[in-house]
Parts: C-alpha cells; structure tokens; sequence
C-alpha cells in the first residue's frame, strides 16, 4: 500500500532514493518523476481504450503533471489524422484537377466529365480495399487522391485528340472514334507502365506497401479504361466544339511556347547534353549521403502531445528502448564461478559509462546488490558459497514477482547463460535511438563484450529494437530491387510496343533523369529514406514513362512524314505532344503536392519527391530526351557539325 503517515513517507523515499533498480526505472534520478508501467494485451478498439484511460488519468491532472507515452497512443493519433486527412485530401485534389482542366480546354464538359472518370476509378478503388481487408495506414492513405489525381492524365489525351480531331456536323460521330484510336496505343502503354511502376512493390517485404502497389494499379487501370470507354462513350452524345472554340484551344499560347521551346532545345542541344553529364556525375558523388530513417516519433507533429510527452519521459528517465546481450558459458554453473561473474562485471561496469545506457538490469547486478546488504561489499563475492546462496534469494525473488518473466531472463536454470537488460536512448538528443547512432552503440557493445570476457564466454546481442536496422535494411534492398525491375519491366514493355531496342532506351532517359536528381536533392537537402519515400521511384518510373511514351509516339509519325528534317520533326512533335505534357504534368504534380497539406511527414515527403520526380521527368521528355534524339539524327545521317570521330563511333555502335 502507499504510505500513509509521514514517517512511512520518510521512509519509502528514503528506500526508493537509495535502490539501484528503481533509479531510472520507477523514479528519474533527479527525483522529481515517478514512472508507472502497463503492459497490455493486443487491443483492437485502441480508440476507445485510450479515451477509457484518458478518463482514469483526469483526476491525476489536476494535482501533478502527468506524461503517457507508448505505442497505443501513436496508434490512437494516427488513426484520428488519417481519417480526418483523407477527406480534405481528395476534395482538394478534385478541385485542382477541375481548374487544371477548365484552364486547359475551356468548356464545362471538359471538367465535369473527368472529374466523373476519376470520381468513379477512385470509387471503385476504395470499394477494392474495403472487400480486400486492406485497413488504413499512413502508406495506404495515399492511394486514393493519388488515383484522383494521376488517373486524370488519360482524359487529358483524350480531350486533347478530341478538340484536334473534331468535325462541325453532329451527325459525324465517328470521328471521336478515330480521335479515341490514334491516343488509345498511348494510354494503353502509359497506365500499363504505371501499373508495373505499382506492381514491382510486390517484391518488398512491408505488408503495407504491397497493399498501397495492388490498391493503386486497381485504380489506374479502372481510370485507364473508364478514359478509353466511358469517356467517348459520353462525349459521343455531346454537341461537337465549335471550330473558333478548336483552334483556340490547338493555337493558344501553349502551343505557342512549345514551338518557342522546340527551337531552343535545337539551338542548345549540345548544352542540354552536357547538363544531363553533370546530372549523372552529381548523382553518382551524392548517392551515398542519402539517409535511411526509422524513427516513426518524427512521424507525428511536434506539438502533439504524446510527441511532447515521449521527449519529456526520456528526458527524465532515458528512454525504454531495449537491448539484450546474452553471454553463454561453455557448461553448467559457469556463471556461480566467481571470476566468470568478475568478467560479466567488469563488463557491466564499462557499459555504464556509456551516456546512451540508463539503465541496466542483470544477475549479477542483484548479487553484488545483495552481498552488499549482508556483507557491505558491492563486489562479485570471492566465495561459491556465498554465490550459491545468493543465486537461491534471486530464484526464490523471480518466482515471486510480478515481474519474473522479466527477472526469469536474466539466467537460466543451470546458470550456463546470463543475459543483461539495458534501457538504451540517445542521449544527446534526448529521444529515441534509430540508424547511425544506433548502429554505433551496437558496435561499442560488440567491441566491449570481446574486450572484457575471454575467449570461453560467448556474447550475443539481440532484442525488438534491432529490428529497425532490419527494416531500414530492408526498406533500401526493397527499393533497389522494386526499382530494377520496374525499370527492366518498361524497357520491355515499351521495346515491344515500338519493335525497337534503341526507343525502349530512348524511354528511361527522362525517367533516369528524374530519379537522380531526386536523389541528388534528397543528399543535399537531408531528406530521408523512409519507407514511404522508399516507393517514389517506383511511382516515378510507372507515372514519369508516360510522357517520353507519348513524345515518342507523336516523334515517328512525325519522322515518317519529314524524314529529311530533324528540326522540323521536333518542332511538330513539340507542339502536338508538348501540350497534353504539360497539363498531365500540371495536374498530377499539384494534385501531389497537394499532399503536403497532409499531417504526417513520410506522406509529405511523398507528395513533394513524386512531384518533383514527375516534373524532372517532364522536362527530360520536353527537353533532354529531344536533344538526344536531335543529336542521335545528326550523328546518324552525318549531318554537318558532328565530329568525324563521334559519327563513326555511333555508326559502329549502332
């Protein structure tokens, strides 16, 4: 019972203040924090659980400061932000989505009916999670304003052919038809790209992430189809544009700036050759300062309350993250021989001197404890004995406490084995311990455990905690290994759709160029590598290979038709493919940026890396990728101002 005199008061902070176990565990060692610990079942209503606790804590408030802290209250948190952030965030990508279109084609239909398209995809995709048992987390929340907003690409092509291809008599329907046929090839290939993009998260081992690759290809290929069917289906029905309305729209400014932009890639094609060298070299320099991170409390706002309380908790008690070293003995009893319990000591006493360390739980902490309550020597003592009889005490207090699994794991039955508890932390920044700090203090174990016992006593490291070094291992194998094969998957897919090895190349440059200098601003700029970052480059190669598809489509027919003029080749291909470029590329990277109105940061992250890998890959497709072409014509057919050198070398290649 707690005191109730003030003599019994005296006397318990008197014992509390003096016992080395409750130091850091039940009170800080300030003395100014009292610490109380409930492990719980897997509880499924955690919202209401903590609610329920919220309510026995409230007469607790009022007389001191009370901090909670545990896993339950992050997942209470979580769920609260993800479903308030879901809503607002679909509303606020179909309202950008339907200014983009207004300001793209400047009539009611063009809105309203993609916003129908995307509507119903991203429906039906939300009905696919539901009757899949896919439950809402921080990743999944994503997929369905990323359908909202990248399922609205199709119905750009769409619109664009529409108005271009458009005749005056209503009763010439099908010439949408034939609009449909000439963008079908390209939407096809580019929501099959997208679909791979999505699908390669398949290999990862996060169950969360093959949910968010599967949910969101269901998307894109219902909006996919929706565009091809659905789309023309209704506009066929639909009063055809007027030809002022027609040319506005194929002759305005944009189509304008695409020509201005055409000739200026011509002009700096060399120049924009070597700006895509210095991308590559800065990428290979900066690869390796990209850093992985695990510590999901950076996850949450600062000013949330269980954020603030975590930190106040391991600021007054260091933290509960927990490591274990086992140390094996070679037979029974190794560990009542007193200079192998010297060794476990002198270990132990070099690992208090580590600042990461608050605090240690062990064997032979409790019997150096105990001898010095019979002896008054804090020493490992010099007689078997004496061991032997303080090993039967700690038995007879394992089995009788509340805590014995814990106590239970310190030795075993024959004492052939010891394991040691510590409470680890970062005790610079006064939070938890993840990656290089982490990393750093396993190795200061290691090096201590081999220095400090001898060759016969075997220690081992383990616990929970280690497992976010798995995790961030296994987020970056996952996405190297996801990357290379959607990478490998679209140079295929799009090799056979052209019949051409050299323009399933032609197509990974844009996107190549998009990746690197992600990572490049990722280096430079300490954005980390988490494990919802860990998928943009997948999503970037599935969504960024749709423009250098389509420029690539648009750029044959056009070298069928002006095979003697490269210039004019790209200046045609610019103009009739530039446009729906740039509104696809407007949409879907405002749409993602939309996303950083979000709460948590990964989902931040996300949106601002996939959008800026989406522009970088527009502007590879716009840009660099015709550069390379124009250079690639020139060295081809030997035309003036290519070196000797390099025209032969491209033809032996070639």
């Amino acid at each position: 019972r707690a005191p109730v005199t003030p003599e019994e008061l005296v006397i318990f902070r008197e014992r509390l203040r003096r016992d080395p176990f409750a130091r850091n565990l039940v009170l800080s060692a300030d003395g100014t924090t009292l610490a109380a610990f409930f492990p719980t079942e897997e509880i499924e209503d955690f919202p209401a659980f903590v609610t329920g606790l919220r309510e026995v804590l409230a007469d607790l408030e009022g007389k001191f400061q009370v901090y909670t802290y545990g896993p339950m209250l992050y997942e209470e948190v979580a769920h609260r932000y993800l479903t308030r952030d879901l809503p607002k965030l679909m509303v606020l990508a179909g309202i950008f989505i339907m200014l983009i279109y207004y300001l793209g084609f400047r009539s009611r239909r063009s809105v309203l009916l993609p916003l129908m398209v995307v509507g119903i995809g991203t429906l039906w995709t939300i009905g696919f999670m539901s009757l899949a048992g896919f439950a809402l987390s921080v990743i999944s929340i994503i997929t369905p304003p990323l359908v909202l907003t990248l399922g609205s690409s199709y119905s750009i092509h769409i619109l664009n052919q529409y108005y271009r291809e458009a005749r005056p008599d209503p009763r010439e329907a099908l010439w949408i038809t034939h609009a449909v046929s000439h963008v079908n090839k390209t939407i096809l290939l580019a929501s099959g790209t997208t679909v791979i993009g999505f699908a390669s998260l398949l290999v990862t081992n996060l169950r969360q992430t093959r949910e968010f690759g599967i949910a969101t290809s269901v998307g894109i290929v219902s909006c996919a189809l929706l565009s091809l069917f659905f789309f023309p289906a209704v506009l066929s029905r639909l009063r055809p544009p007027s030809q002022v309305h027609k040319k506005k729209i194929l002759e305005g400014r944009l189509s304008r700036i695409m020509e201005t932009l055409s000739r200026l890639v011509i002009r700096h094609r060399v120049l924009i050759f070597m700006a895509l060298l210095a991308i590559t070299l800065g990428f290979f320099l900066l690869i390796g300062r990209v850093q992985h991170h695990a510590d999901y409390i950076t996850y949450f706002p600062p000013q949330e309350k269980v954020v603030q309380d975590t930190y106040r908790v391991y600021e007054k008690l260091g933290g509960f993250q927990q490591v274990y070293i086992t140390i094996t003995g070679p037979e029974a009893n190794t560990f009542l021989r007193p200079e192998a319990l010297r060794q476990v000591s002198d270990l132990e006493e070099r690992l208090k001197a580590n600042p990461d360390i608050s605090y240690m739980l062990s064997f032979v902490g409790y019997l150096k404890e105990a001898n010095r309550v019979m002896t008054g020597s804090e020493e490992v003592p010099d007689k078997r004995s004496l061991i032997r009889l303080l090993s039967t005490y700690f038995k007879v207090l394992t089995g009788q406490s509340d805590d014995g699994n814990q106590l239970g794991l310190l030795v075993n039955e024959d004492f052939s084995r010891l394991t040691l508890s510590l409470r680890i932390y970062d005790s610079a920044g006064k939070g938890l311990i993840f990656e290089k700090n982490l990393r750093r203090l396993v190795a200061e174990l290691e090096s201590a455990a081999v220095d400090t016992l001898k060759a016969d006593l075997q220690a081992e490291i383990w616990g929970t905690c280690l497992s976010f070094l798995t995790v961030s291992d296994m987020i970056g194998r996952d996405q190297r290994v996801s990357m290379l094969i959607s990478l490998l998957l679209v140079f295929t897919v799009t090799a056979v759709a052209f019949r051409s090895l050299r323009y399933g190349l032609f197509t990974l440059i844009p996107l190549l160029t998009g990746i690197m200098l992600n990572y490049i601003f990722m280096a430079l700029s300490g954005t980390p590598m988490d494990m919802t970052t860990s998928m943009v480059s997948c999503v970037a190669i599935g969504v960024g290979v749709d423009n250098s598809i389509h420029f690539l489509i648009q750029f044959r027919r056009q070298l069928s038709l002006f095979p003697e003029s490269i210039d004019k080749v790209l200046s045609h291909t610019l103009r009739i493919a530039g446009r729906p470029i740039v509104l696809t590329t407007v949409s879907t990277v405002g749409g993602l940026l939309l996303l950083s109105l979000a709460t948590f940061r990964p989902i931040i992250y996300f949106g601002l890396l996939v959008a800026m890998a989406l522009f970088n890959t527009a502007v590879g497709s716009l840009v660099i990728l015709p550069a390379i072409l124009s250079i690639g014509y020139m060295i081809r057919n030997g035309k003036a101002g290519v070196p000797a050198g390099a025209m032969r070398l491209f033809r032996q290649r070639s």
